[in-house]
């Protein structure tokens, strides 16, 4: 069993010649080029069929967005495969996705292929990025499975194991306005408190079900791990709303054969610990993926004092829990980059403050890495495997 495995969270970034033909731009010089010059960087196969085609610069057809797609994938995977070559550590990640080529983004793709929901709007999330929201009209309904595509596609590119990530009901819930579910209570003589969260209750459960379909298709086509992302885990600081979490999470895995984890975004006010004990209801949940990198330190060390943004950690010591644990080591909403000391230290001080086998214990960046460029995005994953393969060497021979 391989010490402190590795692992991307989530998304990537996309080149500008992967996103410009689907917003009706023109390819540039500067977008071929890039193209070129990541593909000698990454030594993916076959560029010249997609330089061929970015050379025709508008009017692609459905084909041809196709193959801009397949080659976007390919460029994530080598991507992940790559990482650790820059500082000479050749290993590249353990277990590996397609950094959401495909997707629009977590919450429209789904949105967008389940009917009950109506678009009203742009919204600002973090780093200047924005999002669609959706109201809910009517009881969500399965449309058709929007992830089946991008998991072949993914096959087909790598021999290393996949995880799909999914988004859950919970955080299309705290995104999407609940119209539909709210006025089925808008004369009933509940307190409002419960009647929002009867709303949300009723809305997660219908929602989660259709996910579940989603996520059995995926297994027929041969996922073996997947994992659902749940960024607004915490949104709603009730504990009728953490066990809501949970109970969504058992709804959407019920009856199904695969590997599942958790992934959440760190809840910044409260920190982890509202979601404990509620969490570990979680009957099929393998590991909770967590960030802690972006409170920490850079300094190294692997004491309380020096690593600071690990502290929550310890929740999973104190709650006896047995599984695998997902440890961020990368701040994702900063260009810094910590030295390779830090990382290992931070994958350490994991292993040292939960008394957990290292072979649990997967190293990752905090979250997502769309946000960086693509140069940042490779040094973060970078820093993962080289951090992984000091740590290794501290703890000693496999």
């Amino acid at each position: 069993m391989t010490l402190f495995p590795t692992m991307e969270i989530g998304s990537l970034p996309k080149f500008s010649w992967r996103t410009r033909p689907f917003r009706g731009q023109e390819i540039t010089d500067a977008d071929i080029a890039l193209a070129k010059e990541w593909g000698d960087r990454l030594r993916v196969e076959e560029t010249g069929d997609l330089l061929r085609l970015l050379s025709k610069r508008r009017e692609f057809s459905s084909e041809d967005r196709d193959l801009i797609l397949d080659y976007s994938i390919r460029y994530a995977i080598a991507m992940q495969e790559r990482a650790g070559d820059e500082f000479g550590v050749p290993s590249g990640l353990d277990l590996l996705w397609t950094g959401e080529q495909a997707r629009t983004e977590m919450y429209e793709t789904p949105v967008s292929s389940i009917s009950g929901f109506s678009f009203i709007g742009h919204v600002r999330s973090f780093d200047n990025k924005y999002w669609r929201m959706a109201s809910v009209t009517s009881r969500p309904r399965y449309l058709r499975n929007y992830h089946i595509d991008e998991f072949e596609v993914a096959k087909r590119r790598t021999a290393r194991t996949l995880k799909v990530p999914v988004t859950d009901a919970i955080t299309v819930m705290a995104w999407s306005d609940l119209h539909y579910y709210k006025k089925q209570y808008s004369r009933s003589s509940l307190p409002p408190s419960l009647r929002g969260f009867n709303a949300r209750r009723d809305f997660v459960l219908d929602l989660s079900k259709v996910i579940r379909r989603v996520i059995q298709e995926l297994i027929s086509k041969g996922a073996q791990e997947v994992q659902l992302d749940i960024p607004a885990a915490t949104q709603y600081q009730t504990p009728e709303d953490i066990k809501l979490v949970a109970e969504a999470f058992n709804v959407t895995t019920k009856g199904l054969s695969a590997k599942f984890s958790v992934h959440s975004c760190f809840p910044p006010r409260y920190g982890y610990q509202m979601l404990f004990p509620y969490i570990m209801e979680m009957k099929k949940c393998a590991r909770f993926s967590f960030e802690y990198a972006n409170g920490d330190g850079f300094d190294r060390g692997v004491t309380e004092e020096s690593r600071p943004g690990y502290s929550d950690l310890k929740l999973f010591r104190e709650y006896g829990y047995k599984g695998e644990l997902g440890v961020g080591v990368i701040h994702v909403h900063t260009d810094r980059l910590p030295a390779v000391g830090t990382v290992a230290d931070r994958a350490l001080y994991a292993a040292k403050v939960t008394g957990m086998d290292p072979t649990k214990l997967f190293i990752s960046p905090d979250c997502g890495l769309r946000t960086r460029s693509p140069s940042v995005a490779f040094s973060m994953l970078g820093l993962v495997i080289a951090g992984a393969a000091q740590a290794r060497k501290e703890v000693g021979p496999e």
